[in-house]
């Protein structure tokens, strides 16, 4: 590359602390930099570590290498101690940590804002006269971020909680949470629980509310995000509702990963492909002179293997989501995501 006006895009991802989501990541990054990078983008990556001064030390290693913007980390910590390093050389970082709290000054979050999840979830419900919610969700960061999100969205749309289990994350306790809530309706009813769950959990609740005896004609199940991909194939969740980002701009994604590395995606994945494709557009014409404020805050937006996406000045991320129905063995879009966004003021 001697001669040319290189691009170097610095990539900080989990090597030794989360292998496979930083192989994931790094795969797609790989996959976006063949279909939007030209011949003058670099990516340089660097193993993050798993705390705020290896990731610092990190982003300055890559600052040395002259990175012109930083992709990742993961976690919170290591967005924090990377933007510490970037911020005093004016470099751009966008992480992939959903704590809203670490963004801003320069710094954007790439990620699933589960905030952004439950107002878009909690106003629709609203729109189709849901006016009172209970809540399931573990007793972790996690659900703590549900559940205060859920009370701040119902106080917005004139929706009451009846009721909120938190609950430690295992089989048994989700199980035994369910049937509380589930004996809890005949004393304060609800007509929809949000379940803020995956994996095994979430069967376990699905199962727990069937032998609950709660009536499914009268009380809808609601999902966040994290059940795309496995809703449809527990038949206790059919008729559920969830929120996802636009399914058919990932199911592209996914197919052309799956060729070229003869392996499913992880989850994460999209957030690796979406960054260094954007990266790619935003230099295109200017090297690393595309990298302004002004140009990544772009109202709006650009559109992405989640479907569409812009940044704020705070470095939140806001997304184009879309409502999803269970079916038994499939999903249908119940209301699509939005193809652009509004215009600002309006």
């Amino acid at each position: 590359m001697r001669g040319r006006n290189v691009v170097r895009v610095g990539l900080l991802l989990p090597f030794s602390l989360r292998p496979q989501d930083a192989a994931g990541l790094y795969n797609a990054a790989e996959l976006a930099l063949f279909d939007h990078g030209d011949q003058n983008t670099l990516i340089i990556p660097r193993d993050a570590g798993s705390t705020e001064a290896s990731a610092n030390a990190a982003a300055q290693a890559l600052i040395a290498d002259g990175a012109d913007i930083i992709i990742g980390p993961v976690l919170r910590e290591g967005v924090i101690g990377a933007s510490q390093a970037a911020h005093a050389r004016n470099i751009p970082v966008i992480g992939f940590s959903s704590d809203s709290t670490v963004g801003g000054s320069g710094t954007y979050l790439l990620s699933f804002q589960l905030e952004d999840e439950i107002s878009r979830l909690v106003t629709y419900a609203a729109s189709r006269n849901i006016r009172s919610i209970a809540l399931l969700a573990p007793s972790n960061e996690y659900g703590r971020r549900v559940e205060s999100a859920l009370r701040a969205e119902a106080q917005a749309h004139g929706v009451t909680i009846v009721a909120a289990q938190l609950y430690n994350r295992t089989d048994a306790d989700a199980s035994a949470a369910a049937a509380a809530l589930g004996a809890s309706l005949s004393t304060a009813p609800a007509q929809a629980i949000l379940i803020a769950e995956s994996g095994s959990p979430l069967r376990s609740i699905g199962a727990a509310l069937v032998r609950a005896n709660v009536d499914r004609n009268q009380v809808r199940l609601l999902g966040t995000s994290v059940w795309a991909g496995e809703a449809q194939r527990e038949p206790s969740l059919s008729g559920g509702w969830y929120v996802s980002p636009d399914p058919a701009a990932r199911t592209g994604f996914e197919n052309r990963y799956q060729q070229t590395y003869g392996t499913a995606p992880t989850r994460l994945s999209t957030l690796g492909y979406d960054a260094v494709a954007l990266a790619a557009l935003l230099s295109r014409e200017g090297g690393a002179r595309g990298f302004s404020r002004n140009r990544i805050e772009n109202g709006e937006g650009f559109s992405g293997s989640d479907g569409l996406f812009r940044f704020h000045a705070n470095g939140a991320i806001e997304r184009g989501l879309a409502i999803i129905e269970v079916r038994q063995n499939d999903v249908t879009i119940l209301d699509a995501a939005p193809s652009r966004f509004p215009r600002s003021g309006a």
